[in-house]
């Protein structure tokens, strides 16, 4: 008689934990929310980098960057902005400071422009503002006016005709062979003041849908301050103190037409207002906006207060 098998009791099996489970899952959820922030990070950043070199500031650096003669030697046509701006810029109610590092570019090579500037009343003005070139130990003063090198060739002589009573023009042969130097202007216009040692530069005159937008500095290189308590404001406007730029205008030569500051609907010009006078050895910055002229209009006249009116400003 054959005895029964024994009978091996069951072990049921154990069930996968959720983590085990759904490991592949969460890889998957943790990939998504690190590439998404990412994404949030760089967003941040471009938007910052892009407030930055929106700013009045970094503008007002490109601005005289490609003016200069000397960077644009350096650099080449067409001087371009980098990516990655670095710095820190702070405004609060027409107030704030500006440390800020600009890269630039150009076919030639590429620099870095070094600003520092404070505002005060609305107003930048501004302590540095250089231009390194990468490369060499050359540091570039943009706050300066650039200056034109000397020819070397030898100045043009004036011959009387006897007949005539006129006088031609003929120039003697260079001392050594050396190619021209080009006539360089700083801006888009320059015209003395009033008071000895003060200046005004147009940095721009930009055309948008229905207004010009002027912007322009004043260098005070004179040992005593630039008054601007009510003399360069015009009637029509609020006062606002009496400090305001809304006395300039702009004059159409060939419709004969001026075009006075913009106001809003308040009355205040849109303009440069609350402008401190301008301390002996310093610059700064303003700007105002007008009507625009018809598109067939490419130059006019602005004319400031107590400075001499500058003629053949071309719009942009």
């Amino acid at each position: 008689m054959t005895q029964p098998s024994p009978i091996t009791p069951q072990i049921p099996a154990q069930s996968k934990s959720w983590l085990a489970r759904k490991w592949k899952l969460l890889v998957g959820l943790l990939v998504v929310l690190l590439v998404l922030g990412i994404a949030a990070v760089f967003g941040i950043i471009s938007l910052v980098m892009s407030s930055i070199k929106g700013s009045d500031v970094a503008t007002e650096a490109m601005a005289r960057a490609r003016s200069n003669p000397t960077v644009v030697q350096h650099l080449g046509l067409p001087i371009g902005e980098g990516w990655f701006v670095s710095g820190s810029i702070n405004v609060s109610t027409g107030s704030g400071d500006a440390d800020l590092s600009l890269p630039i570019s150009g076919p030639k090579g590429k620099g870095t422009i070094y600003v520092t500037a404070q505002k005060s009343g609305g107003v930048w003005r501004y302590s540095l503002m250089q231009a390194a070139i990468a490369g060499t130990a050359e540091k570039i003063d943009l706050l300066s006016p650039p200056t034109t090198q000397p020819s070397t060739t030898t100045a043009a002589t004036p011959v009387p005709n006897l007949a005539t009573g006129t006088s031609a023009v003929t120039s003697s042969p260079a001392a050594t062979a050396a190619p021209p130097v080009a006539p360089t202007t700083q801006g888009l216009g320059t015209a003395d003041g009033e008071q000895t040692g003060t200046r005004i530069v147009i940095t721009d005159l930009n055309r948008g849908v229905s207004t010009l937008t002027l912007k322009f500095t004043i260098y005070n290189d004179s040992n005593a301050e630039l008054n601007t308590g009510m003399r360069f404001k015009s009637d029509g406007y609020k006062e606002n103190g009496g400090r305001s730029f809304s006395g300039i205008h702009l004059i159409d030569g060939v419709s004969k037409k001026k075009y006075f500051v913009v106001a809003d609907s308040d009355g205040n010009c849109l303009c440069s207002e609350h402008v401190d006078d301008i301390r002996p050895k310093t610059q700064v910055s303003l700007w105002a906006k007008f009507p625009a002229p018809p598109e067939n209009i490419q130059k006019i006249t602005v004319e400031f207060p107590h400075f001499i009116p500058v003629d053949d400003v071309p719009i942009r």
